[in-house]
């Protein structure tokens, strides 16, 4: 009996060795990443940039939550980024998507047709982790028509890699 206690001692010791040193590399890759602001000009941050779509709901030292509200039809966000690994969380109430159209810098354009889903009770989505965000601008198109009780807009919650 006294064998196994210390053989399971032992292993719990390895497991907790391997975490915390997994944690470390984590820590150190994120504080390095964080320090790396190529591709990110200043004044170009998303809530700077683009403050009629993007409202600063919370912010501590670790994340950051932003409301984003696409612009009225016919209309672009100014050029901006996303400089934190993110997710984006929507309220789906069914109903009419967006017609949008992403813009890059050197002048790509994605078309994002819109689409229509049977009116459903409000279900929050999440886009799944999402990579920084270089500059990039938000067309629209046509405006979405979403089910009832839907939001005016979705939330992107920002991990943020180290302190500026």
């Amino acid at each position: 009996m006294n064998s196994l206690n210390k053989l399971l001692r032992a292993k719990l010791f390895l497991v907790a060795v391997a975490v915390v040193s997994s944690l470390l590399l984590c820590t150190r890759h994120f504080y390095l990443y964080g320090l790396d602001q190529s591709g990110f000009p200043d004044g170009f941050d998303a809530v700077q940039a683009a403050p009629a779509s993007h409202k600063l709901v919370f912010e501590n030292a670790f994340i950051r939550v932003v409301q984003v509200t696409p612009p009225a039809a016919g209309s672009s966000e100014p050029m901006h980024y996303h400089r934190w690994p993110s997710i984006f969380l929507r309220y789906d109430t069914g109903g009419k998507s967006a017609h949008l159209r992403y813009h890059t810098p050197d002048g790509k354009v994605v078309d994002i047709p819109s689409r229509s889903e049977p009116v459903h009770p409000g279900v929050w989505h999440s886009g799944g982790w999402m990579a920084p965000e270089p500059m990039h601008s938000i067309e629209v198109v046509e405006n979405a028509v979403p089910g009832p009780g839907a939001p005016p807009g979705s939330l992107r919650v920002e991990v943020k890699c180290a302190s500026k």
